[in-house]
Formats: C-alpha cells, structure tokens, sequence
C-alpha cells in the first residue's frame, strides 16, 4: 500500500485539485478508502465523500462511524484542507498517539471535504461575497455583479457621494469606515459590489436582487421560514448538497460522531443553536465540555456554545434550522463545529477581542488586516482602489477585499495547529466509540444431549451505546440486541432466542443471558450482539 501526498498549505484547493487528492488517495490507499460521490450540485459537480476504513475488516455499514464535513458555506475553504489532513493522517498512520490500522478495522471515517462545490469555485475564482449559493435575479434597477475592469476579481465600487455612509480612514486611506454622525468633512463613498445596473432608470440602486442561501440554516432542527430565519430554504433539506448528505447520514445509521468545519472567529462550537445551555440534561454538557475543551487544547481555541458565539453588545443569538442543534436534538449526538479564524486572527487579533469591541466596533480591526495583507503580499488578497469609467455611474473607484480571504485563517495557523489538532482530536474522539464484545462465553452439558449456553456483552468504549442522554428518548436509536445463532439439527429449549439487552454505559456488562439447547456433540452456537452505534460482534463455541 502507498502513501498519499501530504496537503499544501501554500494555497487553497480548487475543486479540480481538490477532486485529483481524494482520487489519487483512494488508488493509492485502496486498501483504506472508497471514493463515493453523494451526488452531484446544479452545475453538475460530485459532491466527494471518502470513506476510510480497513476495506477488509468485513462490511463498513455496520461498524461505528464518524462523519466530518467542510465547506458547507462558500468561502470558507480552510476546511477542505484540513479535511484533507485528516485523510492524510489516517491513511499514512503517522500518528504515534494512536494505532490507527486498529482503530480503522472499527471504526469507518465518512469525509466530505468539500460540501458545497458550486459555492467554493465561485468564490476562489472571483473573490466577490457569497454565502452559500445566491439565486441571481435580474430586474430594474438590480446592480449585476460583473468583472468590469477585466482583472479577474470582482470586489467593490466605491461611489463618491454626499450622503455616503463610509469615508477612508485617516489611518489608512485604503480603509473605508462608518461615517461618524455629524461628520460633514468628506469625501463620502456609498459603497457596491463591482457591476452594471440592469435597466437603471436613474433611481435608488439595488445592491442585490438575488435569494442569498445559507446552508447552515438549512437542517431541520428548529428549521424556521425565510422571514424569521435569513438563508432557510424553502424547506429543510431542500437544497440539493444538503438533501444528498441527509440521504447519506440517515441511511447509515452507526454514526455515532459528526464535526463540521467552518471558518470564522477561531472557537470550537457546540450545542445548542437556540435557547440556553442548560436546556441540555447536566450528564451530557459534562461529555460535552470535556470532549469540546480538548478540542480547543489541541487547536489553541476557545470552547462556545454556539449561542454564545457573539458580539458583547448582542443578546445571545439564535440560529434556526443549524446544524448544532441538528447533530444533538435529532441525531443524539455529540456534535461539533471548528471555526478555525479568519483574517483578524490571522493578523494576531484574538476572537475575545474582536467579539468585546463589539458590532459596530469590528471595523477598528481592518487597519490590523491591511498590516497582514501587506506582509502578505504574494496572496493579493487586496484590490487596491482605482478609477474606472463606469457606463452608468461615470468615475467610480474599483477594489477592496477578494472576500474569502477575510473568513479563512493564515496558511501558518492552518498548518501547524488547526489542521493538526482538528485531525488529532476527530481521531481521539472516534477512539472512545462504544465498543461492543461477547464475554464470558461458556456451555456446560446436562446430559442427554442438553447444553446450558451462559454469556455477557460488554461495551468496552468510553462512550455509551445511546451515546448521550439525548439519544434515549430518539425512537430512531434502538438498544442492543444480542441473537443465540443455532448450528445445524440443534434445538432451542428456552424462549427466546432474539433478546434486547437495552443500552451499555461505557465499560459495564450486561446481566447475564441464559440459553438451553438440545444439539449433536461437536456442534458450534455462535453469539452475536448488534448495537446501531456500537457495531456488530460476535463469538463462537462448541459443545460436547
């Protein structure tokens, strides 16, 4: 078996290379990978998603399984590499905190490195702003977004006007900042995304006339309309990326851990979206914290309820149809989001201090993200401003931010912590799985060809096999059965033969499980427990 090629961090990943690195893996690793496609976008790309297991283990569907997917909002690519340095990781077995050919002849790794490709492509190829898809519509007075000075980006318009909102900033004529109230000293902008007015009559310019979709408000916990929750959908799972990973995710039943990345204010997110903490049972905010609080320890991160995850001068936010509350309320599982920087923590700035300067303050920041991108100017992450002859508008000035480059963070972080410490802890996490195994398996004879059959099944995780406390009350999770397999001409005595055993908690034993049998000497009954999380297992013994 080969090696597959260590991500780079030099760049963020196209579709094409991006699609060339889990082929390449899955003909390298075969051994260990499946290369499937969940389905294809609206303008026909595959949606990838490696499977990485020991293909030779037996079937995969039945081992416990953990799902990571990234990219699910347009810009933030980080996660399509650090997805790509977990698979690294797994399949090259450089780990030295875990034997991972053991842990991959358990447990199946579902990776989906690039969730939302349409999105992706469109904001590395143009730099313009995009959350997960927009829905372009053109009508009157509707600004066109359009590479009009042919530079291959399409940023910002600024328009010099005398009630404009925005001026430079006297620290940096490069910054545009909130005109202060009162402030009559232009020049004022109001600033557009770089463009053509579709059938201007001269009136009120519409900045964007499309439907913005946010994929991330899309799952169907606490799932709300478009007019009480921004970027919805019409419906959960109505968008098709999203509907191809629902159909995946609730067809494989033994996931028992999932992690989204994401990029932002660098924070490890969990539960919940909506509402307050202690809406979760005290039990699971334990496992919570304690698993969250190594995550942010690996990754140099702070641990957040996802409500929380704010502005000082903003209530606690409450985002609807997230997958936060997804992962835990309907899944009954210990889900978690990495939001792995942006360019404010690029520039050295920390989440605590951009979330205490408050909404309204964050511009005090930009002067901190031009200092980087002049450090860094090998990125061109920056347009600087310069006149256009605008058809409509007259003279204009074109440039600003390529906006991916303010949500992800720098290569450096990305490579020597966040990419490394995310993959470390999916793969500690998937380590504590519940595991089960039949123990204690004994037959004594009772004469005229009568066999006792005693046995126990034990959860040898450190996760219980309902996962979380949450998990008991979902009619979707079932507890652990355990079936007395007969060989051939034997006959069952007691009743019986089928048995549910309920659920393990994390190293504990089941009562002891009782079988009489009348067989032929030398026969073989073999015991089989399934538990949907914790796999399936099984033990032999003969008689006589």
């Amino acid at each position: 078996m080969g090696e597959p090629r260590a991500p780079q961090y030099d760049h963020w990943y196209s579709y094409d290379e991006m699609t060339q690195y889990v082929r390449e893996a899955a003909d390298v690793c075969g051994e260990l990978c499946r290369l499937h496609s969940l389905g294809r976008t609206p303008e026909g790309r595959d949606i990838w998603m490696l499977e990485v297991s020991d293909q030779s283990a037996g079937d995969t569907d039945t081992r416990p399984a953990f799902l990571v997917h990234a990219n699910i909002h347009a810009k933030e690519v980080a996660g399509t590499t650090s997805s790509l340095r977990l698979i690294h990781d797994l399949l090259s077995g450089a780990p030295d905190y875990v034997d991972t050919q053991e842990l991959l002849r358990d447990v199946v790794f579902y990776v989906v490195p690039r969730l939302n490709p349409d999105g992706a492509e469109f904001a590395l190829t143009t730099g313009a702003d995009i959350r997960s898809r927009t829905d372009e519509r053109i009508e009157p007075n509707c600004l066109v977004r359009q590479d009009l000075d042919g530079d291959g980006a399409i940023v910002d318009m600024r328009v010099e006007r005398p009630d404009g909102a925005m001026k430079a900033s006297e620290e940096d004529a490069r910054v545009l900042v909130p005109r202060e109230p009162g402030d009559r000293e232009g020049p004022f902008y109001t600033v557009y995304p770089e463009g053509l007015i579709h059938d201007w009559d001269g009136g009120e310019i519409r900045a964007s006339c499309g439907r913005s979709h946010d994929f991330n408000r899309n799952w169907p916990a606490t799932w709300h309309q478009e007019h009480e929750q921004s970027g919805a959908g019409d419906f959960p799972f109505s968008e098709p990326e999203m509907r191809a990973l629902a159909e995946f995710v609730y067809a494989h039943e033994s996931i028992f851990g999932v992690l989204g990345f994401h990029c932002g204010s660098s924070a490890v997110l969990m539960a919940p979206s909506t509402g307050s903490v202690e809406d979760i049972p005290r039990g699971d905010r334990k496992v919570f914290e304690e698993l969250g609080e190594r995550a942010a320890e690996l990754m140099g991160l702070t641990l957040l309820p996802t409500v929380e995850y704010r502005s000082a001068d903003m209530p606690p936010i409450e985002l609807k149809g997230h997958s936060a509350d997804w992962g835990y309320l309907h899944m009954g599982l210990f889900h978690f989001e990495i939001e792995q920087g942006n360019i404010y923590n690029a520039a050295g700035v920390k989440t605590e201090e951009f979330f205490a300067a408050g909404s309204d303050q964050r511009h005090v920041f930009l002067k901190d993200a031009m200092r980087y991108h002049d450090e860094h100017p090998e990125h061109g992450m920056f347009v600087d401003w310069h006149e256009f002859d605008h058809p409509q508008l007259g003279c204009v000035e074109i440039g600003g931010w390529k906006k991916h480059w303010m949500i992800n963070p720098s290569f450096e972080d990305l490579r020597e912590q966040i990419a490394p410490g995310s993959a470390r802890f999916i793969i500690e996490y998937a380590a504590r799985r519940p595991k089960l195994a039949v123990s204690d398996l004994d037959v004594a004879a009772l004469g005229e060809g009568m066999y006792r059959i005693r046995a126990q099944v034990t959860n040898e995780g450190a996760l219980p096999t309902n996962i979380s406390e949450r998990g008991l009350v979902l009619r979707s999770l079932r507890p652990v059965s355990v079936e007395l397999v007969l060989g051939e001409g034997m006959e069952l005595l007691s009743l019986g033969r089928y048995r549910e055993i309920g659920h393990l908690a994390p190293h504990r034993r089941s009562g002891e499980l009782e079988w009489f049998v009348r067989a032929p000497s030398g026969g073989e009954v073999t015991v089989r427990a399934r538990s949907q999380k914790g796999g399936e297992v099984e033990r032999s013994v003969a008689l006589g």
